[in-house]
């Protein structure tokens, strides 16, 4: 797991640049890439479930979740899941929004896509990074 979340944002955005694959529908497996923890759900929408209630931060609006947060969306069948970044609410760091198999930057409010945002974690299986 990488300890800090500058480390996790640093490595998806090393995404960006030089992807270390076709990120197309994978929004799960990004978000836990970036915290370096092994596979735990099979979707967003999964994810989200297993999170025990005490971790989660449900509701609300995905401006306020915090630098290196995960954000959870429902939407679809699977739902979404993108990395919290900067300071000032606006955007973060998702698969397939800027272009179809990359990460990129885009909004938290993917108003595009018609989400429905469900909250965020910084919770994983394999520990909790401290935000």
């Amino acid at each position: 797991m990488r300890d800090n979340v500058n480390a996790v944002i640093a490595w998806s955005r090393a995404e960006m640049h030089a992807p270390s694959r076709d990120w197309s529908g994978m929004c799960q497996s990004h978000c836990r890439s970036a915290y370096g923890v092994p596979a735990w759900s099979d979707s967003a929408l999964h994810a989200w479930g297993k999170i025990p209630p005490h971790h989660k931060h449900a509701g609300g609006d995905p401006a306020d979740a915090p630098r290196g947060a995960i954000l959870y969306y429902s939407g679809g069948k699977y739902g979404h899941a993108a990395l919290a970044i900067g300071n000032d609410g606006k955007n973060c760091l998702s698969n397939d929004y800027a272009h179809r198999g990359k990460i990129g930057l885009a909004p938290r409010t993917f108003p595009r896509w018609g989400l429905h945002y469900l909250g965020w974690s910084s919770w994983t299986p394999s520990g909790e990074l401290h935000l």
